[in-house]
This record gives C-alpha cells, sequence and structure tokens, in this order.
C-alpha cells in the first residue's frame, strides 16, 4: 500500500475544534492568575495553536467505552496542561525559537519565567486533580507522566552528541518524552469508565504504542518534512547532537567506514554540522526514509485494527478514531 500527497501536518475536523474549544475553556478555569504574568502564560497555553490531541484521544477512548460522564474534560484539560508544561521546559532546554510557526515563550519572556511557567501549570493541574471524583486514584498515573518527562529529559541529555546511544536507552527516552503521556490519557479514560483493572492494563499499553508511534513519527519529520509543514525549523535533533529514529535505523546499514566518517567528532558542534548533506546522502542511499515510513504505516495499522474490532454504542466517535489516526500516515516514497 502507499500513500501519495500526505499532509504531514494534518487538520482537524470542525467537530474535534469545537472539542478541542471546549478543551480550552476547561484550562482557562484551570490556570489560575496570581500574578499578571500567568495571564500572559494562560493566553500562551490556549492560543498556542496545538491540536489537543492527547486530549481528544482521551474523549475517544471515554466514548469507545460508552463514557457518559463529563469528568473526562477535566482529565484530558489535565493532560493538555502536562503537555504543555513539557513543552515549555522543552524549548528552553533546546533552545527553540519557534514552535508552531509561532515565537516560544523563553523568547519573549526569557528562560528564568519560562521554567518557573512550566512548573505553575503542573502545579495547577495536579491541584486540580484533587479536586475531581476519579483524582485519589489518577494521581499516582499523572505523577508518574511528570517523573518520566524529567527522568527522560535529563537521560536524553547525558547522551548527547554520543553515537553510541542503544536502541534501549532511546526507547526510554521516549517512552518518557512522549508515550507515557498518551498512555494516561487512555488509561485514565479506561478508569473513569470503570473499565476492570485487568483490561485497562490493555488500554494502557495501546497507549504506549500510540505514544511511540507519534514519537518515531515526529523524528521523521524533523528529517523528512518541510519548516511550512513542520511549523519549525528542520534537523534540529541533529544540530543539538542527538540521535533519533532515524539515525538509530540508518545506523544497522551503515559500512564501519561509513560510521566511521558520519560520527567522527560528533561533539564537535562546526564539524557536525558540516556533515548534515553528507547524512541526508546516506538516508537517501539506504532508503531510510521508506524504511520508516512503511513502519510508521504498520504501526497505524495495528492501532487501526484495535479500534475496529472494539465493540461500542458509539459508532460515530469510533470511525472518528479510525479517520483520525489514518491522518497520521507518511508517504512510503523516497
Amino acid at each position: 500500500m502507499k500513500i501519495k500527497n500526505i499532509k504531514f501536518n494534518f487538520q482537524i475536523t470542525t467537530k474535534q475544534k469545537r472539542l478541542a474549544s471546549s478543551i480550552d475553556k476547561k484550562l482557562s478555569q484551570i490556570i489560575k492568575e496570581d500574578l499578571p504574568f500567568f495571564k500572559v502564560v494562560k493566553r500562551f497555553v490556549i492560543f498556542s495553536g496545538g491540536k489537543r490531541i492527547r486530549p481528544l484521544t482521551h474523549y475517544y477512548f471515554c466514548k469507545l467505552l460508552n463514557y457518559s460522564g463529563k469528568e473526562w474534560l477535566d482529565v484530558a484539560a489535565i493532560g493538555e496542561l502536562i503537555h504543555a508544561a513539557s513543552l515549555l521546559h522543552d524549548d528552553v532546554i533546546d533552545n527553540s525559537n519557534q514552535r508552531r510557526g509561532k515565537p516560544t515563550l523563553h523568547i519573549t519572556e526569557g528562560n528564568k519565567k519560562t521554567i518557573l511557567a512550566g512548573d505553575y501549570l503542573l502545579a495547577c493541574g495536579i491541584d486540580h486533580l484533587r479536586t475531581l471524583e476519579h483524582g485519589f486514584v489518577l494521581l499516582p498515573i499523572f505523577t508518574r507522566v511528570i517523573k518520566n518527562l524529567a527522568v527522560s529529559e535529563i537521560l536524553q541529555m547525558e547522551y548527547e552528541n554520543n553515537p553510541n546511544i542503544t536502541e534501549d536507552i532511546y526507547e526510554q527516552i521516549i517512552l518518557g518524552k512522549t508515550a507515557d503521556l498518551f498512555s494516561a490519557m487512555v488509561e485514565s479514560a479506561a478508569i473513569i469508565s470503570s473499565v476492570n483493572s485487568k483490561q485497562i492494563q490493555v488500554y494502557r499499553q495501546y497507549g504506549l504504542k500510540m505514544g511511540r508511534l507519534f514519537q518515531i513519527r515526529d523524528d521523521y519529520l524533523d528529517y523528512f518534512s518541510t519548516q511550512e509543514e513542520l511549523g519549525k525549523e528542520l534537523y534540529l535533533d541533529f544540530f543539538r547532537g542527538l540521535i533519533t529514529y532515524p539515525i538509530l535505523v540508518l545506523r544497522k546499514s551503515l559500512s564501519n567506514k561509513e560510521k566511521k566518517e558520519l560520527f567522527k567528532d560528533w561533539n564537535d558542534y562546526e564539524k557536525r554540522k558540516e556533515k548534515l548533506s553528507f547524512l541526508l546522502e546516506l538516508m537517501q542511499k539506504y532508503h531510510i526514509r521508506k524504511k520508516i515510513a512503511t513502519e510508521i504505516e504498520e504501526a497505524i495499522h495495528s492501532l487501526m485494527n484495535f479500534i475496529i474490532n472494539h465493540e461500542t454504542q458509539n459508532i460515530e466517535e469510533k470511525e472518528e478514531m479510525i479517520k483520525t489516526l489514518n491522518k497520521l500516515m507518511v508517504s512510503v516514497e523516497d
């Protein structure tokens, strides 16, 4: 199956925009304004241009599980707050100037205030969580996510400029950076839907697979998209010296001579920067774009099959989930 003319930066539907608007209203309620600066932070988070994929994932799984209550909106918003806080921290760590085509907060407000803004968002989220019916049960899930975010970021820093990073270390990093929050969104949907404890683990594992897909897709887009479609500069991980999925896949195919040439002086920014063209030539030579796109496609089909085979009363939302997953496809052509 070959996918052609795919937009990397997929658009959400009108219904999803309405749901996102409800999530934004809830975010506005949860984020306090103890100082005038936090009003700036609130506006930045709400009008950042994000598609609210994580809270929408929570909503759709609630619907898939025939949940009919209102608590989903609070849980979804808390998940988005954690994500927003992690992006504020990431942009400082990565020294990113743009996100979604707009200046990052640390560019306009400075690093120190941005780090504290991220901490404040996390505090607002946890503070709101304790007021919910299922807050006590959900608390360890969300604190686990926050802990793993910190662990993965530090682990990634420790392996900056290190071409010898193993696949196991990479998987541990993306578990904390991306997969665990998706897992929490799906797992929490199962919990508030009163799914039994054994089945909850099935949904948690689904969320981990979904989060892993998003991170590998993100790594793919950093090399095989455009700045216009991505909304930020390309090759940021490369310039930072990070070995992400495309290079891990490439490394398996390289000859000893090519490995030596590519990774020699990898920890020297200026020398590494000069090797970008060589790296892209190697990726083309070994069809890395096609290999990863095929893997992404297979992962999407696996996730879709789970939804297709899942019984639910909410057929419309089930179909929307399948269509949304299909939008994550990338071209398998070199």
